[in-house]
């Protein structure tokens, strides 16, 4: 093979890589061009008016001025655990999620206390222009997290100072092996400024960047702690999006099958109680592992454009996530699940034992805080988070991928859409979409189909355009805009049953149906060192009425046409408990044998199932609106 025929292959194969690569680039919204409405909007004001809002009542390290001066992890109501960078991880948890709620709320007082953050951290660089988490070392992970928040900062403002200081701290860091991250001792996240190295390539377009991302990646993280794999699963798919390489697909989606076939529950999350822990009705996840889970997902959105993940993302959120944080913000649990039939400080059979003491009994509660600190943080971020992603820009091609009553401002080749969604989704599957400002050019607008529908219909102006039965896929209406032009969509849908082997479950579009356990309810009111509470903010202990009067058992038969689905007017805030406009009533029995172990928790379901002979109705709530619930329920035979 002679010099010309090589140098033509390896020029082609590099056009078909950069070809790729500029293909897939797609751009997610920032904050401040999302302006909500309804259900949403109402969302949104109620985290302000709580944790957000009051970050202290949470506890330390809420309760300081976070990144502006030192954080002492001896200041923890739990003194004897812990170690030095977790106040800086968890305090910039909040600050980013902070951001990205005051942008789309419009809130100064949110918004300038992130700014206080970002202006002490920049003015306290080292010489060489590296910034640092305060007092602590190594500060690798912490910085991952604050950097999030710069990045942020810096697509909606445009702030050369702030790019400058990223720009400077990274080539002070990795200038030589001795300043390197990979130097630390606690190396095991240091990898995972790969993220920001990879947005700062997409900014700049400086390679270096690129380059020092790749040269730093090792493949997915595989220890076993669930939140670790989730930061790590991100990786590959933010790599594959500024690169097209092969091999970084296949190692996210290998990533994403090993969950979904190992670890995932019936409200779409992955089990994790620190670790890994399989499948199983009596399995919990992390709150934490919500938000991580969905933002992994995010960035595979961004890399392929596939459907699936955005199916993924607001299955956990609708369900796993808004599971786990009471319907006015002010408390939440460490572990959730979808089995929770108790909610009490000594509920949780997870890490209860050696050095993490009693107090570990109580992270089923809800509370304004926990014993470990980094959910109380994360929390913030589950839904501005998810509402990033919720349109990707592509040149001159926009996709809608979520569906909530909002406003959102798209800039598309520099012109404009913007666009308002007025609906009720995830309780109804109608969406009605104006168009209030549009480019002078054709653009393809992509609207998001769900593969969970049965039927899809989309009219323009009240013609019918685009109509199928195949979902999990973008519809695109490819035309010139105007303003004033009315879109309309309609899903069809039906309850589908999830035979999950042993148990089943039981869907109705993105939502996962509970049955909600009916509970005395004990509220505290004053702080102690595992879950801190106020009179405005309290912590809730919650008990069964009865020892089994959450134990309920599906026919192993169980078809959809045996589920009825009940509507009702939405007259109160929908995720409030019992407040749902849209419950479903299935039959089945009272199990007999499948009793709280201890009187703290629900174990796994009895090899053999006993059940009374009396087939009754039960009423499902969707389970982001239940506190105590059975989502996953046992099979009996008719």
């Amino acid at each position: 093979m002679n010099k010309f025929i090589i140098t033509t292959l390896i020029l082609s194969v590099f056009l078909t890589l950069t070809s790729v690569a500029s293909e897939i680039k797609r751009q997610d919204l920032t904050s401040n061009r999302i302006t909500l409405h309804g259900w949403a909007e109402e969302f949104n004001e109620r985290q302000i008016k709580g944790l957000t809002g009051h970050p202290g009542e949470s506890g330390f390290p809420y309760n300081t001025d976070m990144w502006i001066g030192y954080m002492d992890k001896n200041d923890r109501e739990l003194s004897q655990f812990g170690a030095a960078w977790w106040p800086y991880e968890q305090t910039a948890y909040y600050l980013d999620g902070a951001l990205r709620v005051g942008y789309m709320a419009k809130s100064k007082p949110l918004l300038n206390r992130v700014r206080a953050n970002i202006r002490y951290v920049l003015n306290h660089a080292y010489e060489n222009g590296q910034l640092h988490a305060g007092n602590t070392d190594p500060d690798s992970w912490p910085m991952v997290v604050f950097m999030r928040l710069l990045i942020q900062e810096y697509r909606i403002t445009g702030d050369a100072k702030l790019l400058d200081a990223m720009e400077k701290h990274y080539h002070a860091v990795y200038q030589n092996e001795k300043t390197s991250y990979a130097a630390e001792q606690e190396t095991d996240r240091a990898d995972l400024h790969v993220e920001i190295l990879c947005e700062l390539f997409k900014i700049t377009g400086n390679s270096w960047f690129l380059k020092k991302a790749e040269s730093i990646y090792k493949g997915i993280k595989t220890n076993g702690h669930a939140v670790t794999f989730h930061e790590f699963l991100k990786l590959p798919a933010i790599l594959y999006s500024c690169t097209g390489k092969a091999r970084y697909r296949e190692d996210f989606e290998k990533g994403f099958t090993l969950i979904h076939e190992t670890h995932e529950l019936a409200d779409g999350l992955s089990s994790g109680t620190e670790a890994l822990a399989g499948k199983g009705p009596d399995k919990a996840h992390e709150l934490c592992n919500v938000i991580d889970f969905n933002w992994a997902c995010g960035w595979a959105l961004i890399a392929t454009g596939d459907a699936h993940y955005a199916d993924k993302m607001e299955k956990v959120l609708y369900n796993a996530g808004f599971s786990s944080i009471t319907s006015d913000f002010k408390a939440h649990q460490y572990y959730g699940g979808p089995n929770i039939p108790a909610s009490h400080n000594t509920s949780s059979h997870y890490n209860d034992k050696d050095s993490w003491g009693c107090f570990a009994q109580g992270r089923m509660t809800y509370r304004p805080g926990h014993d470990t600190e980094c959910c109380s943080g994360n929390m913030h971020r589950m839904f501005p988070t998810f509402l990033n992603r919720m349109c990707l820009i592509e040149k001159d091609a926009v996709s809608i991928v979520f569906y909530l009553p909002s406003t959102i401002e798209i800039p598309v080749r520099g012109e404009q859409l913007k666009i308002t969604q007025t609906t009720l989704y995830p309780f109804e599957h109608e969406i009605s979409i104006a168009i209030e400002a549009a480019p002078k050019k054709a653009i393809a607008l992509r609207l998001r189909i769900p593969a969970w529908v049965k039927g899809y219909k989309i009219t323009v102006n009240g013609e019918l355009t685009q109509s199928g039965i195949a979902g999990g896929i973008f519809a695109e209406l490819k035309q010139v805009f105007k303003s004033n032009d009315k879109i309309q969509l309609s899903f069809e849908a039906e309850p589908v049953i999830d035979d999950r082997g042993r148990g089943l479950a039981v869907n109705y579009g993105p939502l996962v149906f509970s049955l909600p356990v009916v509970a005395a309810t004990r509220k505290l009111t004053i702080s102690h060192p595992a879950g801190k509470a106020s009179p405005a903010f309290p912590a809730y202990q919650l008990f069964p009425s009865t020892n089994t009067s959450w134990a309920v058992a599906l026919p192993a038969e169980l078809n959809a046409g045996q589920i009825k689905v009940q509507r009702s007017p939405k007259n109160d805030y929908p995720w409030n408990p019992g407040k749902s406009p849209v419950k479903l009533t299935v039959p089945g029995r009272a199990v007999t044998n499948w009793k709280l172990q201890n009187g703290r928790y629900a174990p796994d379901f009895p090899d053999h199932i006993e059940t009374e002979s009396a087939e009754k109705t039960f009423l499902l709530e969707p389970m982001g609106s239940t506190l105590l619930r059975i989502t996953e329920f046992p099979k009996f035979t008719r």
